[in-house]
């Protein structure tokens, strides 16, 4: 009885930990930013503006004489990771007539921060960003949206629910809400979702907070009124290839929807179409 007593106690602990630590060790680092090079001939200077949460963010702005819009790039979750990420969207965009901004989300590259929320207080760093391009003179009366990727396109996704701010939004490959993210990490490892859901979603309220579930894709889609584009990529395993479409049921209008055959990496899969896609809709919602 005894030994019966004892293991029911210490299995359940040992499976809360090892989810626990699995996901401490993911959230609570500063990743540096990846090595990507500036495209030739490309000159910036690292800028930096405060958020709500007195951290520094960083920057890099590039302004276009051809301006149509400004678009802010907004990386995912990687280790090397930040704004470096972006910078092959900046290229096309660029070419297009559109200004750029690449920042570093907190805890990445040149930012502040020693902790990742998956976009529960990274929202925060977008609205400071947006703000401070939006002051520009040269942006008067200019469109300024977000492109997000992954995580990223989460974090877009709540800096315009959670504001009000940015004229359109494109999130690539979001995922809906920490339920759905939860059982496609378990399922990514090989572990019986059953059994480690429930310990994932405690490790969850330990690393970031009783409210963490607020801010989600799925809790604030609906206040979004501006355009919005979501992409899904059919092959993914990082994040269920289902959710975008998911968002877009729940979506106001105007919206779109575009699905391709890919892995997680869609840009780095078939940059032409993705390029068409993201050019396309920027066409239609910002002239």
């Amino acid at each position: 009885m005894i030994l019966i007593v004892v293991l029911f106690i210490t299995i359940p602990t040992g499976l809360f930990l090892y989810t626990w630590y699995r996901l401490h060790v993911k959230l609570n680092l500063h990743s540096e930013n990846s090595k990507r090079s500036l495209p030739t001939g490309w000159e910036t200077k690292t800028q930096f503006v405060l958020n709500t949460d007195n951290q520094k963010i960083a920057y890099w702005y590039f302004p276009n004489d051809k301006l149509k819009a400004v678009v802010i790039l907004v990386h995912g979750y990687s280790v090397p990771g930040g704004k470096s990420q972006m910078l092959g969207h900046a290229e096309y965009l660029q070419e297009a007539g559109y200004s750029t901004v690449l920042l570093d989300l907190r805890s990445f590259g040149e930012s502040e921060g020693k902790k990742i929320t998956l976009g529960v207080n990274e929202w925060k760093d977008v609205e400071a960003v947006f703000d401070c391009i939006k002051s520009l003179p040269e942006n008067k009366d200019k469109k300024i949206g977000f492109l997000g990727v992954s995580m990223g396109a989460v974090t877009s996704i709540l800096a315009t629910g959670k504001t009000g701010k940015g004229d359109f939004v494109i999130a690539s490959v979001p995922y809906a809400n920490f339920q759905s993210m939860f059982y496609s990490q378990i399922k990514a490892a090989g572990l019986p979702s059953t059994i480690f859901y429930p310990f994932m979603k405690a490790s969850a309220l330990v690393e970031l907070g009783k409210d963490y579930e607020k801010f989600t894709p799925l809790a604030v889609i609906k206040n979004i009124k501006t355009p919005i584009l979501l992409i899904s990529a059919q092959q993914d395993q990082d994040v269920n290839s289902q959710d975008a479409k998911v968002l877009y049921g729940l979506a106001n209008q105007p919206k779109e929807y575009w699905e391709i055959d890919s892995h997680h990496d869609i840009f780095d899969e078939h940059p032409q179409e993705f390029k068409d896609k993201v050019l396309s809709f920027l066409q239609k919602y910002t002239q």
